[in-house]
C-alpha cells in the first residue's frame, strides 16, 4: 500500500507535507520524486535493457533463451 495518495490529500487541505511524511515514515525526497510522476535511474536502465533484450531475442527468432541472450548482451 502506498503512502503518498494520504500526503498529497494533507497537502491539499493545507498541512505540512513535512509533517505528514515524518508521521507516515516517508521520506520527502521519495514523495517528491514520485509525485513529479519523472522515472528513476534505475527504472530508465531497466527499461533500456528490456528493449535490448527484446531486440536479441527477436532478432534469434524466438529461439535464444536467457543464457544465450545474456552472452549476446555481455
Amino acid at each position: 500500500m502506498t503512502v503518498h495518495p494520504f500526503i498529497e490529500a494533507e497537502k491539499v487541505a493545507g498541512h505540512s507535507v513535512r509533517r505528514a511524511c515524518e508521521l507516515l515514515q516517508v521520506s520527502r525526497t521519495a514523495y517528491y520524486a514520485r509525485s513529479t510522476g519523472t522515472p528513476g535511474s534505475r527504472a530508465v536502465r531497466d527499461a533500456e535493457l528490456t528493449e535490448q533484450i527484446t531486440i536479441v531475442h527477436e532478432r534469434s527468432r524466438g529461439t535464444y533463451g536467457a543464457p544465450r541472450v545474456h552472452a549476446v548482451l555481455q
